[in-house]
């Protein structure tokens, strides 16, 4: 059963003094996956107005209690799509604040006339899945997180895995390698991320945002580092991307896209990809690596479980359809 809503209760627009407090409670809720006020700052300020977003506090004897708020994805972007989130102090629930935060919310949606309502949860977050499932959500989707241990990772088991397809004349390169010969390089890993993306499974179908808001967003993150990002090329070509993000932990990087063109798969190139990127990783003394796959891209999956990484808990995303799309 839903949980009874707090009396008396009031958000407050957030401002720019708040983000110290927004990120200490995100923090508190989710230790194994911190974040730091310049990266929060940079999703605010890096979307050219495109994304809808808002945030709500409310503060108890100047403590930040509650952060609720709604923003989209840039990355499966469409104008009457939502992702909302609540995170409440630890210490303050069963006050039915988390109810009181969801109509909050709701209410301030009904402005943009919402088809869909979208919400993410770490699996580890009980009470969390069942709030959203006793407002009518649904789970869509589950995004499975594996780490490896790279203290145990041996790269020079896997040296031919990267051979096969350096002797079918591809090259592996950085994108600082990449920028220095070609001046068109962050160009051309954009066109290549629109080629590869919308095979990627999602809740949506993803769409990589326009070139100017793609450089904002992602090639100024605060995670970002060309130096790993590695690209196979054909001649001047790329043909497979793999990045990986820094985390605000020193001793952990994270993986983002690994992708191929269609016409390259089969050849060996994502797992090339996949230990060049570790082997940079252990060298430069991180101490373990994360990656996310959606449960059903099985390819991948696979190809994580033989080098060594072991799942952690997912994320889980959670839909509610409010209205069908016309």
């Amino acid at each position: 059963m839903p949980q009874k809503e707090a009396s008396n209760f009031e958000l407050r627009t957030f401002t720019e003094n708040d983000y110290d407090g927004i990120v200490a409670l995100r923090n508190s809720l989710y230790p194994n996956h911190l974040t730091t006020v310049k990266m929060v700052r940079h999703h605010d300020k890096a979307h050219k107005g495109k994304i809808k977003q808002k945030r709500f506090i409310l503060e108890e004897n100047e403590v930040i209690i509650v952060c609720a708020g709604y923003s989209q994805f840039i990355d499966a972007y469409h104008p009457q799509k939502f992702v909302i989130y609540i995170h409440v102090d630890d210490d303050n629930i069963n006050r039915g604040l988390g109810s009181a935060s969801y109509n909050f919310l709701i209410k301030q949606l009904q402005q943009f006339d919402p088809i869909k309502i979208i919400s993410e949860v770490n699996e580890i977050h009980l009470r969390g899945i069942r709030f959203l499932e006793d407002r009518g959500f649904t789970m869509s989707m589950k995004e499975q997180e594996s780490q490896l241990d790279l203290t145990v990772y041996r790269p020079e088991k896997y040296h031919e895995e990267i051979a096969r397809v350096l002797n079918q004349g591809f090259r592996i390169v950085t994108l600082s390698e990449f920028r220095e010969e070609d001046n068109k390089a962050d160009h051309k890993c954009w066109k290549f991320e629109r080629v590869v993306s919308p095979d990627m499974p999602w809740t949506d179908p993803i769409t990589v945002p326009e070139f100017d808001h793609y450089k904002e967003y992602f090639l100024a993150h605060p995670r970002f580092n060309p130096d790993s990002w590695f690209i196979v090329l054909d001649d001047k070509t790329i043909v497979g991307l793999n990045n990986l993000w820094k985390t605000s932990m020193e001793t952990i990087i994270s993986t983002g896209l690994t992708g191929v063109l269609r016409k390259y798969r089969r050849n060996g190139v994502a797992t090339a990809l996949k230990h060049t990127s570790l082997s940079w990783a252990k060298k430069q003394g991180y101490k373990s690596i994360r990656t996310n796959n959606v449960d059903s891209n099985e390819g991948m999956l696979s190809i994580n479980l033989k080098i060594g990484f072991k799942f952690i808990p997912a994320w889980l995303v959670f839909d509610k359809i409010i209205k069908e799309k016309k």
